[in-house]
């Protein structure tokens, strides 16, 4: 028996509401990647809710209905790309039985997530963190767990004997360290070709092995 205009309405509704709702995501997610290049390219003081709207074609009202103001937009922005960081380590370490690939794993993801995220980058480690640092404040911070994917990685490696003995905590903070150096030549000195980077890279990971092996 056909379906009556009633019946066809309420069959859409669920339809229409993902539809609505992916629609929402999407320019949220436009939003936070253009505001994200808006925060580096013209620093905290100097960032315009005005010029970011022009930027993603909305009007400045519209970007009130996502965020509160430009303080809830930066953390927005922040924890955004924290919660994408964290998945691509713990993606990375999935899977590595060997505990020296995971480890591997986990730093080419880290390298790679900077080299190809640099404005996200910046803003979580390289811009000024004396005013981010206000938010990072509970255990279930992103920013957190993000780190926790290498302390468990470098744990895990201690337990089958392939890392020295030691403080977790410290040795993921010198593989931190390393990673974030690589980053950061690469992002802010020419002369650090993809080339270069490479081979810095691969140099790194040497050295760490040594460092850190028994």
């Amino acid at each position: 028996m056909p379906q009556s205009s009633d019946q066809t309405r309420a069959s859409s509704r669920p339809f229409g509401r993902r539809r609505k709702h992916k629609q929402k995501e999407e320019l949220r997610r436009l939003i936070l990647n253009a505001a994200g290049e808006l925060f580096v390219e013209a620093g905290y003081n100097a960032f315009s809710m005005r010029e970011l709207a022009r930027r993603v074609g909305y009007a400045p009202a519209t970007l009130y209905l996502y965020f509160r103001d430009k303080d809830d937009l930066l953390f927005s922005v922040v924890d955004d790309a924290f919660a994408r960081f964290r998945a691509e380590l713990a993606e990375a370490a999935a899977g590595a039985e060997d505990p020296w690939e995971c480890l591997n794993r986990i730093g080419e993801a880290y390298v790679r997530f900077g080299l190809t995220q640099p404005a996200c980058y910046q803003l979580m480690f390289m811009w000024r963190s004396d005013y981010l640092n206000q938010s990072m404040q509970g255990e279930h911070s992103p920013r957190l767990a993000a780190f926790q994917v290498l302390v468990d990685a470098v744990g895990r490696a201690q337990r089958l004997g392939a890392v020295k003995p030691g403080d977790a905590g410290a040795y993921s903070d010198l593989m931190w360290a390393a990673m974030h150096g690589v980053v950061a030549l690469a992002l802010k000195v020419p002369q650090f070709t993809a080339e270069r980077t490479a081979e810095l890279a691969a140099n790194m990971k040497e050295a760490l092995y040594l460092a850190l092996r028994p």
